[in-house]
């Protein structure tokens, strides 16, 4: 878990690269990787609020169990929120051609893996706390009205939007950066012969 959580942002990255290779499709942007860019940037922005500190970056560690906010109706906000991105860049970029369901599917299969990895390790962590929290909150997809905060936790401190927002710079530039990059192999650059 420590090894592939640490570098989870690497195998992303080579999906990323891996999909730059492949040749832009020719029709407009799908409104829907719109969509799908703009509900993962808030969905990530909100769980960081909550989140607060109690996870960053790379370090495999979880000092509490934040069963709070958008996580007492979802269990893995942020790799939802990864898979936001990655689609709309899927979608960006290929269409709906059928190596973009190609695609998906793979980044799709990490990303679970990813999830199901944490849930052991929170459950090792936090034992019976853990598992009345997941018998009540979805992995990936809330359900209405399943679940209610818990443990008494109902006035947990949110970071501010901007504080959410500067805690992930470098998400951030890294999503301009390979944004331009589509932009870029789509519009301008027509010399790749992939």
């Amino acid at each position: 878990m420590k090894c592939l959580y640490r570098f989870r942002g690497v195998v992303l990255g080579i999906f990323a690269l891996v999909l730059f290779l492949f040749p832009p499709h020719s029709g407009k942007i799908p409104l829907s990787a719109v969509g799908l860019a703009a509900a993962g940037v808030l969905l990530r922005i909100e769980a960081r609020r909550v989140m607060g500190e109690h996870s960053r970056g790379n370090r495999v560690e979880a000092p509490a169990l934040v069963t709070w906010g958008i996580y007492s109706r979802l269990r893995h906000p942020l790799y939802v929120s990864n898979l936001c991105v990655c689609y709309a860049f899927i979608l960006f970029h290929l269409g709906w051609q059928w190596n973009a369901f190609a695609f998906a599917g793979v980044v799709t299969s990490f990303v679970v893996f990813l999830a199901l990895r944490e849930n052991a390790f929170l459950e090792k962590r936090f034992g019976e706390s853990y598992r009345r929290w997941a018998n009540r909150t979805a992995m990936f997809f809330p359900c209405r009205n399943k679940n209610v905060e818990l443990d008494g936790v109902l006035n947990a401190s949110k970071k501010s939007v901007k504080s959410a927002f500067i805690a992930d710079k470098w998400t951030w530039i890294w999503l301009v950066f390979y944004t331009l990059l589509l932009m870029a192999r789509k519009y301008v650059m027509d010399i790749f012969p992939f």
